[in-house]
């Protein structure tokens, strides 16, 4: 990783992936999301977890990214690679990610018999159960439209693209993802997580538009929601009917791999990182 200009109009003219050291924005990234993580335990305690998925969202993540890119090169949207979606590939994403819920899930159910729920992370999840219209909205701002906004902002707009610069984009999005799924610090989540943040990685390597991996993101986490607020998350629940029989398993994944081979074939949205470093 090269060493990076100091100047003021050299930071400004230049990305901030090459105007700062990339140790040091990895190291600001994993910093960004402990605070995250110590301010949603520090709002849980107090027991405003609802409002610490957004707050510590907002305030741990979102905030420093933006002052952070605001300050140093080009702007805010053409670092982290936003663009609006287009038509096509907005289909094609949403199709993948509702076939990444089955095959999630399918991984979540299979883990289970290796790693069995912890009781906490039922109770926690179990706090998030809308009670009623307002706690519902909470819980959909938090789970919907935060934390798919903070995440994709740390995982893929920063480090994957670190990563990709460093050593290419398929490492740089497998990288990403697995890291994505090892910070939720769950074993029983570990493989079913770290594939949905492989796919999001995907998703934003093979659309070069963080916007797709945003809302896909969030979609993921709205079908989660809806499946915790009609059934909960006690072990032992019904399966969903997608996972009762083989046969939709297999239809679902087939297709999922059609979309993803659709949405690379729609090529990048934005303008593509530089090659990684030789």
């Amino acid at each position: 990783m090269e060493e990076k200009p100091e100047s003021n109009i050299e930071l400004r003219s230049q990305d901030v992936f090459t105007a700062v050291n990339n140790y040091f924005l990895l190291f600001f990234c994993a910093s960004c999301v402990l605070c995250s993580m110590y301010l949603q335990e520090l709002f849980a305690f107090i027991g405003q977890y609802r409002i610490g998925i957004t707050a510590s969202s907002l305030v741990a993540i979102i905030l420093p990214i933006f002052a952070l890119l605001r300050r140093i090169g080009p702007g805010f949207a053409k670092q982290l690679r936003l663009g609006l979606p287009r038509a096509p590939q907005f289909v094609f994403v949403t199709l993948a990610t509702l076939m990444s819920v089955v095959v999630a899930d399918q991984i979540y159910v299979i883990g289970q018999q290796f790693s069995p729920v912890p009781e906490e992370y039922i109770e926690s999840i179990n706090e998030l159960k809308p009670s009623g219209a307002w706690t519902f909205a909470l819980s959909f701002v938090g789970l919907c439209v935060m934390v798919p906004i903070a995440e994709e902002f740390v995982f893929r707009g920063m480090i994957q693209q670190i990563f990709t610069r460093n050593m290419g984009p398929v490492i740089g999005f497998l990288l990403s993802g697995l890291i994505f799924g090892a910070v939720h610090l769950n074993a029983h989540l570990l493989v079913s997580i770290s594939f949905f943040g492989v796919f999001l990685g995907y998703v934003f390597y093979a659309t070069g538009n963080l916007s797709y991996s945003i809302m896909a993101h969030a979609l993921f986490n709205a079908v989660a929601l809806v499946q915790l607020v009609l059934g909960g998350a006690e072990e032992g629940a019904d399966l969903p009917f997608y996972l009762r029989d083989v046969r939709i398993f297999v239809f679902c994944l087939v297709l999922f791999v059609f979309f993803l081979f659709k949405i690379k074939r729609g090529g990048p949205a934005v303008e593509p990182p530089q090659d990684h470093q030789t």
